[in-house]
């Protein structure tokens, strides 16, 4: 009723012209048509009538003047009126859209445009992005994720994939219970489906942290109001009728809090600058079974939800500060300082909270150079911006899948983390069948990497590598994370991998850690045994098992050359 309210709104206004030059058989085609054209529109497209001039009302209005016009002038409909009539109302209509456009537009807003994230706090990232333990790093990006929730789909007993499907869009990466997993429900194939199912059955969870585990199908729910529903059950026809002229919608996102129930999550907002500038306001949280729906404000969002601030509108802010900060003229001729985000994506801090991410560089397309880092509170919409130096996403991406493209492997879904205090992107290797073949970490500011079958083999060859004075030296706010220790080796073990790489295992007596190193860390370490009295160097962290960056044998006296002695002579004072 709300669409077919608005179409007669629409085409009352849409014939005033007509009316006006007393072109009254003007008036009922132009009338009907636009009545019919703006029914169709506004019901199966759910536009929003808070922007100036009702938003898309004004569009539709102004076309059907200008079909005044055309029939103004037509010999078949004469008028009895004056046709100058709806020829004036119509170019008024025009210039005063046009007018409203540009009065809207960056070129006069400049200002407002860079603002509309709002103040940006420089912040230092070491700080807050505190060390990551190896266990809780994201293993699985989307691309897996999604083909493994599509593949346990297609062999479920029920065959429910042959009319439910997994949208993409709606494919989201959410902490569950202090877990990170991807959770996207099953909707319906086509009209049909949904004509004869009436409910979608549930939706499918996969780890994000680790690729061996189980995929998760919940079936037994009754989904109604989907996103591929129809009529009165599609899910943004459902929210729009109930907030046609309070909010406009964006970025649904399905949601399940930590008590398992499930829910949509859709941002409300509206714009600040005529047409464009949106302003976040806050989230309808939808019940998908019954329809129960709240609304709240960005401060009363329960905690569990992850997404209040869409990707689309963050990105979009940090690109304005970066192009319009110094001036619409600046952007257009002088070109400085002018800076651009990458792709955007969504990580979870230290603090278990979100934040959508992305490097800055500058507009230079060529360039893959990094300027800084941003981090944005997806529930609140905090900005903060931090330095930054090395490779962008797209250079760390490039370089890992020149290290293993020979093996047909390619990197996914990079993600920066805090690991020994370096800024490192860890990458997961993926195969042509889009298997999980290992995971990359790349050393961002020099841009070096090392490449292993799992994360506790690439985190052992990682801390060699920022220790030995190959990757990263350590600053000296970072010395005190690099210790030695001496103590009797109480238990001693080896496992050889895959590869053939063997693993060394020690423990040290009353130390709460295992001790972990690769046969070529140290040629003492294959005489190691329970009783000998040994050095270990390592980077503290909190984890149980801690790999080695050096390792000795006291007792052991090993002779080295002349170069040798350079050469780690070399690398301990690098280390330092």
């Amino acid at each position: 009723m709300i669409s077919l309210s608005m179409a007669l709104l629409t085409a009352i206004i849409g014939i005033v012209p007509s009316i006006l030059a007393r072109n009254f058989k003007a008036a009922i085609i132009t009338g009907t048509l636009t009545g019919l054209l703006s029914w169709w529109i506004y019901y199966y497209t759910t536009p929003s009538f808070i922007s100036p001039f009702g938003g898309p009302i004004a569009f539709i209005v102004l076309a059907c003047w200008v079909l005044s016009v055309a029939i103004a002038f037509s010999p078949e409909y004469p008028n009895e009126g004056h046709p100058a009539v709806p020829v004036v109302m119509t170019l008024l209509g025009v210039a005063i859209l046009i007018a409203f456009g540009i009065s809207g537009s960056p070129m006069c807003n400049s200002a407002k445009y860079a603002q509309l994230g709002g103040d940006w706090e420089e912040r230092d990232w070491t700080a807050d992005v505190q060390p990551k333990d190896p266990k809780q790093v994201r293993l699985v990006p989307k691309e897996l994720a999604f083909y493994l929730a599509s593949k346990q789909l297609g062999e479920v007993k029920e065959a429910i994939g042959s009319q439910f499907q997994l949208n993409g869009e709606h494919f989201t990466l959410q902490s569950v219970k202090g877990e990170l997993w991807y959770v996207g429900p099953l909707d319906f194939r086509d009209y049909f489906v949904w004509n004869s199912a009436r409910y979608a059955p549930g939706y499918v969870m996969v780890s994000a942290l680790d690729p061996k585990l189980p995929v998760i199908v919940k079936t037994g729910c009754k989904f109604q109001y989907m996103a591929k529903a129809w009529f009165g059950s599609k899910l943004e026809r459902f929210i729009w009728s109930q907030s046609i002229f309070k909010h406009t919608l964006t970025d649904f996102s399905f949601e399940v809090d930590d008590d398992g129930n499930e829910w949509w999550v859709v941002t409300a907002y509206r714009p600040t600058i005529m047409w464009g500038g949106p302003k976040v306001l806050g989230v309808y949280i939808v019940n998908p079974t019954t329809g129960e729906m709240q609304f709240c404000s960005v401060d009363e969002t329960p905690a569990w939800v992850d997404r209040v601030f869409p990707a689309e509108f963050v990105h979009s802010y940090i690109n304005w500060k970066g192009l319009l900060s110094g001036g619409w003229m600046n952007s257009l001729f002088e070109k400085r300082d002018l800076t651009r985000p990458e792709g955007i994506s969504i990580v979870y801090g230290s603090d278990s909270k979100p934040y959508w991410v992305t490097g800055i560089t500058s507009r230079n397309a060529s360039d893959q150079s990094l300027l800084g880092l941003v981090y944005v509170e997806t529930r609140t919409g905090k900005i903060s911006e931090y330095h930054a130096k090395g490779g962008t996403e797209d250079a760390v991406v490039d370089l890992v899948n020149n290290k293993v493209s020979y093996k047909r492997l390619h990197g996914s879904g990079p993600v920066l983390y805090n690991v020994y205090g370096t800024m490192t992107s860890i990458v997961p290797l993926l195969g042509a069948s889009r298997s999980y073949q290992g995971v990359a970490m790349v050393d961002v500011a020099n841009m070096q990497l090392v490449v292993g079958d799992n994360i506790e083999d690439a985190s052992r060859q990682y801390s060699r590598l920022i220790m030995s004075g190959t990757g990263q030296k350590l600053a000296p706010e970072k010395v005190h994370d690099f210790k030695t220790i001496s103590g009797i080796v109480d238990s001693f073990a080896q496992e050889t991998s895959g590869n053939s790489e063997t693993t060394y295992y020690i423990h040290l007596q009353n130390v709460p850690h295992l001790f972990s190193g690769a046969s070529d860390l140290s040629p003492k370490l294959r005489m190691t045994k329970e009783g000998s009295q040994v050095v270990v160097g390592y980077i503290a962290s909190q984890e149980d098992v801690v790999p080695m960056a050096s390792f000795d044998l006291p007792s052991l006296v090993l002779a080295k050359s002349p170069l040798q002695e350079s050469l780690q002579q070399k690398n301990s004072v690098s280390a330092k």
